[in-house]
């Protein structure tokens, strides 16, 4: 795991010696710019005094005898050397100068004579023929500007351990919020999922505080719902198993056949709406948790809506009902929602409009397709819902005053859920006829495999989501 403290160390560190070498390279590079120039000077000044006195008076030939250095000179004495040439021939040198000449032009030049470097200057006495060549070996001009670039770099070699160690309290006195701030969401129990005072945090601290008061309201509100679900089930649950126990008591007890049988069947009865109750409780529940096959995929509509169609036949026979359904030739009617959702959608729909259509009734499902819609429409020959109960007929457990028929009210809300994680919109209608209900049901195609791609996807996407909203929101 890697630290932040650690990090901003390393980071740190690695800057001031990314400073400090290019501070070194500028001082060397201004250390050798001045020594050259201050040499330079030196050199052609000791060239102008050589020519004055060459010119006061005519040296004596001492080209086989070079002099030698006092005792009690300088030892820069050997690094700076002349020569006196005169028509090729060496008339007087001084220093470590070698017995060749020093340079073959006027003016300044880098010569290498052996192994050694030298920086010459060669100036013309005004004779004919003769030159003075006044050189330096480079030794020097080396050693002085690494003595000078070292000295001024000192302070700043001397600074690191104080420089090392300001940087770990600053560093260490930045995260003292973040220390803080973890110190007080660790203090914090599970039941403590108020909001945290972000007004006295750095400012770049806040949108991260931000962020954890969004994902600590957004669990309350996970928990509130779980508590209400949790209550909710086990009242509901409570009534079918009391009957179920009733009626178990009754076939315990009973010595009539037929009395037993029936107790026995209601039995059976009340076991099947017990489970079809589980049943919608858990489905609601891994809703509620995103489960379910919450994320996008590609289904078609038709194909789902005729294989529901066909699996409600024996339901909707046995209470006299005619069951149909409708859908466009040649057209899948692909939607972004994925296959398991979309069955326990259409199934929940054609589940209620069975239940409340009396017999001898009817129910109809009708698939149609807009340009970038498709439209579920579940019509039935029912009672119908009054206009003011469509809202709460989505709430959990709600069912409308009046209602004789079985259920937990569970149907309509997992419908909803489902919407709310696909971005559908779902709406409440009078029949056609004006008697019974209609549930429409408006999805937005999948674009990708319906030849749409890119922006254009994007844009189709956009607008079928808009659309959905407004449904929803009517």
């Amino acid at each position: 795991m890697r630290s932040i403290r650690r990090r901003l160390l390393l980071s740190l560190s690695l800057v001031w010696t990314v400073i400090w070498i290019a501070v070194a390279m500028i001082a060397w590079n201004r250390s050798g710019h001045e020594v050259g120039e201050l040499m330079d000077a030196q050199l052609a000044q000791t060239a102008h005094f050589l020519r004055q006195i060459t010119l006061a008076g005519d040296l004596p030939s001492i080209a086989g005898a070079p002099q030698t250095l006092s005792p009690i000179g300088h030892p820069y004495e050997s690094m700076i050397s002349f020569q006196l040439w005169r028509e090729d021939v060496l008339i007087g040198s001084f220093g470590a100068a070698p017995l060749e000449p020093l340079a073959r032009q006027s003016g300044f030049s880098d010569q290498t004579i052996g192994p050694t470097q030298w920086r010459v200057f060669g100036f013309p006495t005004g004779r004919s023929g003769e030159v003075i060549y006044v050189a330096q070996n480079d030794g020097i001009r080396r050693e002085l500007i690494e003595y000078l670039t070292l000295h001024a770099l000192q302070p700043i070699l001397w600074s690191l351990p104080l420089t090392v160690f300001l940087i770990w309290l600053a560093v260490t006195d930045g995260l003292l919020p973040l220390s803080r701030l973890a110190r007080a969401i660790g203090h914090r129990s599970a039941e403590q999922l108020a909001p945290i005072d972000a007004r006295r945090v750095p400012g770049e601290i806040r949108p991260l505080i931000h962020a954890l008061n969004g994902l600590m309201a957004r669990l309350e509100q996970a928990l509130d719902t779980e508590r209400h679900f949790a209550a909710d089930a086990s009242h509901e649950l409570r009534t079918p198993f009391a009957i179920i126990r009733t009626h178990a008591q009754i076939a315990q007890r009973s010595r009539d056949p037929e009395e037993r049988a029936d107790a026995l069947d209601k039995l059976i009865r009340g076991v099947d709406r017990a489970t079809h109750l589980i049943t919608q409780l858990l489905t609601l529940s891994r809703l509620q948790h995103g489960g379910l096959d919450a994320g996008q995929g590609a289904c078609s509509l038709v194909q789902t809506a005729k294989q529901v169609v066909a699996d409600k036949q024996g339901a909707a026979l046995a209470r006299s009902i005619e069951l149909g359904c409708k859908t466009p030739e040649g057209e899948p009617g692909l939607v972004g929602v994925s296959p398991g959702a979309l069955s326990i959608l259409v199934g929940n729909l054609l589940d209620n409009a069975i239940k409340y259509t009396p017999a001898g009734g009817r129910v109809a499902v009708t698939v149609s397709t807009r340009r970038e819609q498709v439209l579920l429409r579940v019509e039935d020959s029912g009672r119908g819902i009054p206009a003011e109960d469509r809202t709460r007929v989505f709430d959990r457990f709600y069912r409308p005053p009046g209602q004789a028929e079985p259920g937990a009210g569970l149907g309509l809300a997992i419908v909803r859920r489902i919407c709310e994680l696909h971005g559908l919109g779902i709406e409440l209608l009078d029949a056609e006829d004006g008697r019974g209900l209609l549930v429409e049901v408006d999805f937005f195609r999948k674009p990708v495999l319906s030849g749409v791609e890119g922006p254009a996807a994007d844009a189709v996407t956009r607008r079928g989501r808009e659309r959905s909203r407004q449904i929803n929101g009517r």
